[in-house]
């Protein structure tokens, strides 16, 4: 591999890959695999979607890059429509765009803050949502995203995920939060739960439905914002628009990422609009708060084209 490269980066396969197509690519030797990464979850529309690179060369030809709260522009608003149109949730949305899921996170935890004046998360054993300083924390190991960073942004407790594919029942994550609230953190102080409906990293573990229901209920009752992560498992990867459908439940903010621009950087994180509460008992209603609410014109093309 190149001295170019950090040496912080681990590779998993020691290719060098020179083109795709469709579910296929070809290293720089000529050879040629089956992808069953597919950059980990972004391209559920394959290498090269003839669709997808017509949208990209079309808008590069108009406008690469212009900084939406800046001066607005034309594809961010036309596809900020068909997103929120695209979620299956019965209330009205509202969001913004980022540069990535883990920024997605980020700027969602901003804005529980914001809505709810708490600021403890609660998150599950196992999951994934990012490699930035803020999301490391909301990850459920230590290994290897953890190590030799120090204090992380909190604070964030962690309890199990239940799943019937990893033996920890419904019964037993609800204990775990009942113990959670009596012995680590008052129950009032918590801002949101964040979970994903069917966790990648941690296995490809579906969340048991009953206890998503549950944990909806317990969010309504205390005014705690139900977050989920869509970014690996949105976008048709479970043969619905989005995993959360699944469960029988909608949350209050949805993060989405990887497979959104067919591979290109994009990321959102959309939620109930400011004018409905955030759960049932909420303090206020959430605002969209940007790092960087940029202007990668090309992948909003994808779709609203």
């Amino acid at each position: 591999m190149s001295e170019h490269i950090s040496e912080s980066i681990s590779f998993v396969h020691n290719i060098t890959l020179s083109h795709g197509s469709n579910a296929e690519v070809w290293d720089t030797a000529g050879k040629r695999y089956i992808d069953f990464v597919g950059g980990i979850g972004v391209l559920n529309l394959g290498h090269c979607n003839p669709q997808v690179v017509t949208a990209i060369q079309d808008q590069a030809a108009k406008l690469t890059h212009y900084c939406f709260n800046a001066t607005p522009h034309d594809p961010y608003i036309r596809f900020m429509q068909q997103l929120t149109q695209f979620v299956p949730v019965g209330y009205p949305l509202s969001g913004m765009l980022t540069n990535s899921g883990a920024e997605a996170a980020e700027n969602a935890l901003k804005i529980v803050r914001g809505a709810t004046g708490r600021t403890a998360v609660i998150a599950f054993d196992d999951g994934f949502h990012g490699r930035t300083l803020a999301t490391l924390n909301l990850n459920g190991k230590v290994a290897p995203y953890k190590q030799k960073v120090g204090v992380l942004p909190g604070p964030v407790f962690h309890v199990p995920f239940p799943s019937k594919d990893n033996g920890v029942s419904t019964e037993q994550a609800l204990k775990a939060m009942d113990r959670l609230f009596s012995v680590e953190i008052d129950v009032n102080d918590v801002g949101c739960i964040i979970f994903e409906p069917v966790q990648g990293e941690g296995g490809f573990l579906a969340m048991q439905p009953d206890f998503a229901q549950a944990l909806r209920a317990f969010c309504n009752k205390h005014g705690i914002v139900l977050i989920a992560d869509e970014i690996q498992s949105g976008f048709g990867r479970t043969g619905q628009r989005f995993a959360f459908s699944r469960l029988g439940i909608e949350p209050d903010l949805i993060l989405l990422g990887k497979s959104i621009a067919g591979g290109i950087p994009l990321g959102a994180v959309v939620g109930r609009k400011p004018s409905c509460p955030v759960g049932a008992s909420s303090r206020s209603a959430p605002s969209f708060h940007a790092m960087k609410p940029g202007g990668q014109a090309d992948c909003r093309r994808i779709w609203a084209g």
